[in-house]
């Protein structure tokens, strides 16, 4: 699988980090200032079929951004539509119109694997072409890997099955010739290639999600609005609990469905719904599987021994869609690019999850927003004095402001604010 994109880089000077890159291009992709100039960038990958109409299934790392996804599927090569993805579980579907007959790969139940179980990771490591084949077992069940937004992970399959840059998102095979994960990512220290130590996405998640990635080209969860933690054997005995089961509450966003409901940082979620709770990941887990609407029943201990229940009625999980693929305006008068801050670029700007605003992802030479002092990853909590919260918010002030010529806009920067008056052409 091969993928194309096309970016424009800047050849000016950029912010860079103790690393020598560009902090803000981390997130927000390049920008230009010294003037622009194309640059084409392609990366390799593999996938699967999973329905002879055509339907692939890969890592949604693989293709994302990609402006022109090829497959390769023997000796003919197919332009890819992007169907769905999703950045939690880093799961993709793509679909191709075929010329011959395909054979689609049988999937397996990933919680029957179990550990020393000989396993087969198919792919196209290096970009060598052809399906490369490597042998091993797997080696733990349940490792807890994060793959998209801040305090959400998956629970993957370990195993010592080389897997190296080429291969993600290809299969990873039981003997019977079952998928039972989709081969992801490696741990490695140095050179960017297999050490042993190679993690798939079970393939149980990712049939769980493919309906909606076939219907609605993204998942909708449930949220909480909790970050939570496993209760150690030592914090249980600091809570005096009888053992070290249940998820603790670390922090509660404000204005969530769990701070509306009155959960509170301290609090351990020990049962829901009348199941018991394990510990962290098993409580996700859970509330991931209901709709947004959904009301659940949490049964919590308060100061270590007060239990009560608590209903709390789902909101909606901020997917990427929040923020790689919300609401965004190029703004060419005013020349600069806004997008929706949500709580997981709050997060990436090291801001509060709570932050309320409009974030700025690219500023133009020259213009207005240059003029009035704004610079990338700024973000734009008020205009004139009047709340903004999404782009949407700020284009209807800035239409109110635009008879005075001027707006008053009072930015964040890090943890500190400012006001800036940007001139309205």
């Amino acid at each position: 699988m091969n993928t194309k994109k096309v970016v424009k880089r800047s050849r000016g000077d950029q912010l860079q980090d103790l690393f020598g890159d560009d902090l803000m291009e981390r997130f927000f992709g390049p920008q230009g200032g010294g003037g622009p100039e194309a640059q084409t960038q392609r990366s390799l990958g593999s996938g699967f079929i999973i329905d002879p109409s055509g339907v692939v299934l890969t890592n949604r790392h693989v293709i994302d951004g990609a402006d022109e996804i090829t497959v390769s599927v023997g000796r003919h090569e197919y332009t890819a539509k992007l169907i769905g993805k999703d950045a939690r579980t880093d799961v993709a579907v793509l679909k191709i119109e075929p010329k011959e007959n395909l054979t689609a790969l049988s999937l397996g139940n990933s919680d029957q694997t179990e550990v020393g179980e000989w396993v087969m990771a198919v792919g196209n490591p290096f970009g060598l072409g052809g399906n490369s084949v490597t042998v091993g077992v797997v080696s733990y069940k349940g490792r807890a890997i994060p793959l998209g937004p801040v305090g959400t992970s998956v629970d993957m399959i370990q195993t010592d099955a080389a897997i190296n840059p080429g291969n993600s998102g290809g299969p990873l095979l039981n003997t019977r010739g079952e998928v039972i994960g989709i081969n992801t990512l490696i741990i490695t220290r140095g050179v960017p290639q297999s050490a042993g130590v190679g993690f798939a996405v079970p393939i149980n998640v990712a049939k769980e999600i493919l309906p909606q990635l076939r219907e609605h080209g993204k998942v909708v969860r449930g949220w909480l609005g909790v970050s939570i933690q496993a209760v150690t054997d030592d914090m249980a005995r600091s809570l005096k609990l009888k053992e070290s089961k249940g998820a603790i509450v670390s922090d509660v966003t404000g204005d969530s469905p769990a701070d509306k409901a009155g959960v509170k940082p301290g609090d351990v979620v020990i049962g829901v719904d009348g199941r018991a709770v394990e510990d962290n990941g098993d409580l996700s887990r859970y509330i991931a599987s209901k709709p947004p609407g959904t009301t659940v029943n949490l049964r919590i201990l308060r100061e270590g021994s007060q239990e009560q229940t608590i209903a709390v009625k789902l909101g909606t999980f901020p997917e990427e869609g929040a923020g790689d693929e919300g609401e965004s305006g190029k703004h060419g008068q005013l020349g600069m690019t806004l997008r929706n801050l949500t709580p997981d670029m709050a997060d990436r700007l090291e801001l509060p999850r709570a932050t309320k605003g409009v974030v700025v992802v690219a500023v133009e030479a020259g213009d207005a927003a240059e003029d009035a002092g704004l610079s990338r990853g700024d973000v734009i909590v008020s205009v004139n004095g009047a709340p903004v919260g999404s782009v949407a918010d700020f284009e209807k002030e800035i239409d109110r402001a635009r008879p005075d010529g001027v707006a008053r806009l009072r930015v964040r920067r890090g943890s500190a604010y400012s006001f800036l008056v940007l001139k309205l052409k």
